[in-house]
């Protein structure tokens, strides 16, 4: 992915892990609306979401040596921002729960980032079996959040082609997913349902 700093992802990315705060500021610019936008698609609380995509690029701050500079950051914060915006509906609901439920209840946070990795290559795989172009404009719309109109413009091509390619790659993640249960338990097939679904 390009950025208006000139420097590609790949570039922007080394550079903070090389402690430059400069490359981390053009990331988070250039990413913070699409993400934003899925936390609060997820949690319809803005003040929530603030404190939410606060902790997301923390995270990403704190976890930047270990980051794959050869994989789309999008996909990355898009995962992460799932986990974290899940976890505080789960908190949310658990304030609901009797003393006793309470007990008894599981705690994800304990497990927060740690399937972050086998949702990032399950996503990658669905999203790669995607023709060239699909893949394209799939990326563009779900997890860089640009609208149809932007995609459509980026790519040359109508609103309705960009329409049609997301409803086909919808069909296809969420067939993905039903063909592949055992890589859909591990992660969870609500992360899938809601890439699949978001617009």
């Amino acid at each position: 992915m390009s950025t208006n700093t000139g420097l590609t992802e790949t570039e922007l990315i080394a550079q903070m892990q090389c402690g430059d705060m400069a490359a981390f500021d053009a990331i988070y610019h250039t990413y913070f609306q699409a993400v934003y936008g899925n936390i609060l698609r997820l949690t319809h609380d803005a003040a929530a979401t603030d404190d939410i995509i606060q902790e997301v690029f923390i995270r990403l701050w704190e976890k930047k040596d270990s980051l794959d500079v050869a994989r789309p950051l999008g996909n990355w914060l898009f995962v992460v921002s799932y986990n974290r915006s899940m976890n505080y509906l789960r908190d949310r609901q658990r304030e609901k729960l009797a003393p006793e439920q309470l007990a008894t209840s599981v705690t994800a946070a304990e497990n927060e980032w740690q399937i972050t990795e086998a949702q990032l290559q399950l996503i990658e795989e669905a999203i790669g079996q995607l023709p060239p172009q699909r893949k394209r404009v799939f990326t563009l719309c779900k997890i860089q959040g640009k609208t149809y109109a932007e995609a459509a413009e980026t790519l040359n091509i109508s609103r309705y082609t960009v329409k049609e390619h997301i409803t086909k790659a919808n069909d296809f993640i969420r067939e993905y997913a039903r063909m592949h249960p055992d890589k859909a338990f591990q992660v969870g097939v609500p992360l899938l349902a809601y890439l699949a679904a978001t617009c």
